[in-house]
Formats: C-alpha cells, sequence, structure tokens
C-alpha cells in the first residue's frame, strides 16, 4: 500500500477516533497517544535544519555560473512575494464579499471571548504581536545575518541559516576546483544520507498522523467549528481556489505541467502538511518528492524550497485576509480602502521569515491586526478554528512552495534548450 493512501487511512481513522473521544468527553487517551504524533513532528524538524544547510551549500556551491544562481533566486523570489500579495487580496476581497462576521451569535462571542481571557498562552503570543516594536526593513535585513551560525542552527533560525548557508556555498564555489569538488562530493553524501533518514522516519507517518488528528479533534471537538462556520468556510474556500485556480494555472502554464500530474505526485505531502501544520516539518519530504517525482533539478529544490519554507506564505495571508476583516465586522468596524491596503503589505511583510511551525499564524496575525488598528481580544474569536485553519494554510504554502520550484525549474530549462538551439 503506498504511503499516502495509509497517510489517508491513519487521517480518516484519527477524525472517527477524535470525534468519538470529544462525543464522549474522553481527553485523556488523546493526550496519551498524542506524543506519537509529537514525536513524528520532532523527527523531522530534527532532519530539516541540517537538510536544508546541506542542500544549500551543494545547491549554491554547485551552481558554476553564479548569474544563474541569482537569476533562479530572482524569480522563485519574485513568484513568492507576487502569490502573497494576490493571496492576501483575494482573502479580503472574499471576506467583504461574504460578510461572515455580521450573523455570528453574540452569546457564543461572548463565550468565546470570555474563554480568551483564561488563555495565557494566546495572551502571551498576542503581546509578541503588539507590544514589540516593529522592524523596519534595515532591521529585518539584519536579522539575516547571523552573528553565531552555530546559534542560528541550534536555535532554529531559518532564515539566518539559508544566508549562512548560500554565502558558504558560494565561497565554495570560488575555491580551487579540485578543493570544491571534494566538498560537493562529501555534500552530496550528507544529502544522500539524510534523504535516507527522511524515508525511514517517514515510515512512521500513517501512525503520526493517527494520534495528531485524533487529538486536535477531541480536544476542539465542533462547537467551535459550528459558530464559525461561515468563517471557516470562507477561509478554506479561498485557500482551496488560489491552491487548485491560481497555482494549478501556473503550473500548466508557466511550468508546462499537467496540474492532475503535479498534485497528485505531491498527494502524500499535501496529507502530511495537512496533519502537522509545519511547512518546516514537511521541508525534508517535500524535497524527496520534487526531485524524484517532478523531475526538479535537485540544485533548485535544495534551493527554492527552503527559501519557500521561510518566505512564501500565501495560505497564511489568506488567513490574515479574512480573518482581520471577519474581526472588524464582529466588533463593528467598517476598514477604509487604505486600512485594507496595509493589511495587504502588514500581511505580507509579516509571513516573510516567520517559522514555519505550528501556529504561528496567531503570532503574524496578531502584528496584522496591531497595525491595522483593530482589536486584538479578536483573535479570541477564532482560536477555537485555528488549528483546523492552520492545517489548510499549511497544505497551501507546502504546495506553493512546490509549484514555485517546479515553474523556475521549467523556466530555466526552457532557456537552456533556447541557448543550445542557437
Amino acid at each position: 500500500m503506498k504511503l499516502h493512501t495509509r497517510i489517508f487511512i491513519g487521517l480518516l481513522a484519527g477524525a472517527i477516533a477524535g470525534s468519538l473521544l470529544a462525543l464522549f468527553a474522553v481527553s485523556g487517551v488523546a493526550a496519551i497517544i498524542k506524543p506519537v504524533g509529537d514525536l513524528f513532528i520532532k523527527l523531522l524538524k530534527m532532519i530539516a535544519i541540517p537538510l536544508i544547510a546541506v542542500s544549500i551549500m551543494g545547491a549554491t556551491a554547485g551552481f558554476a555560473d553564479l548569474k544563474k544562481l541569482g537569476r533562479v533566486g530572482l524569480k522563485g523570489l519574485s513568484f513568492f512575494l507576487a502569490s502573497m500579495v494576490l493571496a492576501t487580496a483575494l482573502g479580503i476581497v472574499a471576506a467583504n464579499l461574504f460578510q461572515p462576521g455580521r450573523n455570528l451569535d453574540p452569546a457564543r462571542k461572548a463565550a468565546i471571548l470570555a474563554g480568551m481571557q483564561a488563555d495565557a498562552d494566546l495572551q502571551k503570543k498576542a503581546a509578541i504581536g503588539s507590544g514589540a516594536p516593529r522592524a523596519g526593513v534595515a532591521d529585518f535585513l539584519l536579522s539575516m545575518v547571523p552573528a553565531n551560525p552555530f546559534t542560528a542552527l541550534a536555535n532554529g533560525d531559518m532564515l539566518a541559516v539559508i544566508t549562512f548557508s548560500i554565502l558558504l556555498g558560494l565561497a565554495f564555489s570560488l575555491i580551487a576546483p579540485q578543493k570544491r569538488d571534494r566538498v560537493l562530493e562529501l555534500l552530496d553524501a550528507l544529502n544522500d544520507a539524510l534523504i535516507v533518514l527522511v524515508k525511514g522516519v517517514m515510515r512512521l507517518a500513517p501512525y503520526a498522523v493517527f494520534a495528531l488528528i485524533t487529538s486536535v479533534i477531541a480536544q476542539f471537538g465542533f462547537h467551535f467549528l459550528l459558530a464559525l462556520l461561515e468563517y471557516s468556510l470562507v477561509t478554506i474556500g479561498v485557500m482551496a481556489v488560489f491552491l487548485f485556480a491560481y497555482y494549478g494555472l501556473a503550473v500548466l502554464l508557466l511550468g508546462r505541467v499537467s496540474p492532475m500530474h503535479f498534485f497528485r505526485s505531491l498527494s502524500s505531502v499535501g496529507l502530511l502538511a495537512f496533519s502537522t501544520s509545519s511547512s518546516n516539518a514537511v521541508l525534508p519530504e517535500n524535497m524527496v518528492s520534487c526531485e524524484q517525482k517532478l523531475d526538479i533539478d535537485r540544485g533548485i529544490v535544495s534551493f527554492i524550497l527552503p527559501l519557500g519554507a521561510t518566505i512564501n506564505m500565501s495560505g497564511t495571508s489568506i488567513y490574515q485576509g479574512v480573518s482581520a476583516v471577519f474581526i472588524a465586522q464582529v466588533f463593528g468596524i467598517a476598514l477604509s480602502l487604505q486600512q485594507q491596503l496595509l493589511i495587504v503589505l502588514t500581511a505580507t511583510l509579516a509571513a516573510v521569515g516567520t517559522a514555519g511551525i505550528p501556529g504561528i499564524g496567531i503570532i503574524t496575525l496578531a502584528m496584522v491586526l496591531g497595525a491595522s488598528g483593530l482589536p486584538l481580544e479578536g483573535i479570541g474569536l477564532i482560536i477555537g478554528v485555528e488549528r483546523i485553519l492552520d492545517m489548510c494554510r499549511t497544505v497551501l504554502n507546502v504546495l506553493g512552495d512546490s509549484a514555485t520550484a517546479l515553474i523556475v525549474d521549467r523556466s530555466e530549462k526552457r532557456r537552456e534548450r533556447r541557448r543550445t538551439w542557437v
């Protein structure tokens, strides 16, 4: 039985088990099995940082043509940023069109807000987003350069790790060819070993998915989903449209690949992203699938996917756009065009460089709300469905990275063919 089939079975079994536990209020069982899923995520995260560092150094050092490296990076970054801006704008338009916040039950709103007051962890996250000084462009650029690369590796500072890996890879590309070849051989061997480790860890995926889904549904139940059904449907609907229409067309027109083949090849990656809610945790499996199933050049995979896991947050951008307008509607705040444009800008900037870990959207949403002058208390309105939406937006984020890598790869191959003909 194929891996994605076993993952899907684990997903369905977890949904059924979690529903039964929620129905009979037996949450203790979910707490017992949840560590299985947590262990799986930790194992993938353990691999993610060294795999990113090794693969980027190998990819950068292997680019004999530094102009190609700059061209690949510019193409990927441009597509990432354009996608996020469009995603946020689409989320805002959909929220204005369907107005999910107009019909929320006042009693339910009061109950959720009361529950928020008791959630110390959420208050802490909101404080991070609102009370901390907002970094400017200069601060953001400085944060990309690690004072100590080993500290960046230990802390999982993805943007700093990427910067250091690119710079060291460039340095490798400039040393004597004999020494560079030895370094490339070592990096290639390390990369292969890490991929073998990924495949071994992925054997745990069906069991981990079962544990994670069971614990999520047993903990939250369906009462929040029912109360905020319209908001959830709008958010998930926009994500689905963006995934299949925008990325599907981009894969077809720019990548010259059938969208059916693209989504089928990455079905296990999508299910894993949905289950773990972590772009970083899915990154190793995504890299393997893109290279082996979509025939994307290893150098481009190793460069674009880690960059996308840090920068490309199309799903998070949609979530922030819909959520900001939804919260404004609940509190009866009329958003001006200027405020909505500010949401687009801040949502895009907030997504850049955020860690690809579960729940990070709450922190970036707090930043967006604070910048837009909307009440942070509104976060309490959506916390009940946050986990479900987090799972959905991670799928969009991850598959968006894959689509971008495919588009950049096919663009480079077409360019090489044209040069060969000339």
